[in-house]
């Protein structure tokens, strides 16, 4: 589904839509705006709000109404590298061409809403890549940046998988029917790693729960985070999340967690992040005949399991 030319409009955007990669296959961009389905409107406001308060490279925005409740702009704040950049979300023309929603609706393609386009690439994370430091340090400022921001209402509440397997990886949510359906040899390493989990007593607050593949670099300019997955946990299993997918999916050299040793409880982190990871893989595919998919994440999750596992005191009691 692409965005129509009544939303297009009522964004300002006229050049010729191109399809992005990445995601979900479901973002567009049109010259310096880049578009993408709302999903549910309530979230897609929040997540626009919270990134116009982080933006700190402009005053508020010409479209922006005054908001007796947002941040002042700090124009001395504004000129300090704050370590990362973000999106900065753009709000339809209303009628009269005053400032509208941050959601346009489609009368066929639904809701959608904007943001301005950041110039950057996504890094590979193959052996120990020298985008990783800048990635750590871009997480901490961007989470530092998030701290003591208020959970909203809807979050963890969606039934995702995504979300079943955060929520099975905190003890949130019973594993029983996640390894009923998951083949024997990774069930076996998701009950190993279940088993060596122990409280982490690490004040949780909003994360972006999906890093990896969502920060673009480019030169002269500190990282971007896009498409932020909010997640109520610990900061530092945002950066355990990123590590798991870089060593189960990208080939990262194991040595690239030396970078993370002054993570506290970084070892309970990465066993989390696993189960998440495997939890969510699971059921993204069940009730799917071909079997290949699961076999494909038991060969990939075992010598992330088995690094992990090491790295766990009681790593091996089942």
């Amino acid at each position: 589904m692409r965005p129509g030319p009544e939303v297009l409009a009522s964004f300002g955007a006229s050049a010729d839509l191109v399809s992005l990669p990445g995601g979900q296959g479901t973002a567009w961009r049109a010259g310096e705006v880049v578009l993408k389905p709302a999903g549910d409107p309530r979230v897609a406001r929040w997540t626009a709000d919270l990134h116009r308060d982080l933006d700190p490279q402009d005053p508020l925005d010409p479209q922006d109404p005054p908001d007796p409740l947002a941040p002042r702009w700090d124009p001395l704040a504004a000129r300090r590298d704050p370590g990362f950049r973000v999106p900065r979300p753009l709000r339809a023309v209303a009628e009269g061409g005053a400032a509208g929603d941050w959601v346009a609706q489609d009368p066929l393609a639904g809701a959608w809403v904007a943001w301005r386009w950041l110039p950057g690439e996504p890094a590979s994370w193959s052996g120990i890549s020298p985008f990783w430091p800048s990635l750590i340090a871009a997480s901490r400022a961007f989470h530092a940046a998030l701290a003591g921001r208020p959970a909203p209402p809807w979050l963890g509440r969606d039934g995702s998988q995504w979300t079943v397997g955060d929520q099975v990886a905190w003890g949130e949510r019973d594993p029983g029917s996640v390894l009923a359906g998951a083949p024997g040899p990774l069930a076996a390493q998701l009950r190993s790693l279940l088993a060596a989990l122990r409280p982490v007593r690490l004040p949780a607050q909003l994360i972006h729960g999906d890093l990896g593949g969502n920060v673009l670099f480019a030169a002269g300019e500190p990282p971007a985070l896009i498409d932020f997955s909010p997640y109520w946990r610990p900061a530092g299993l945002a950066l355990a999340v990123a590590a798991v997918d870089a060593l189960t999916w990208s080939g990262a050299d194991p040595a690239i967690l030396d970078q993370l040793a002054d993570q506290p409880d970084l070892d309970q982190l990465l066993a989390r992040a696993h189960v998440g990871r495997l939890v969510t893989e699971i059921i993204s595919r069940r009730g799917n005949p071909d079997p290949s998919g699961l076999e494909t994440v038991t060969r990939t999750g075992e010598p992330v399991t088995e690094l992990v596992l090491e790295r766990l005191p009681a790593g091996r009691a089942v």
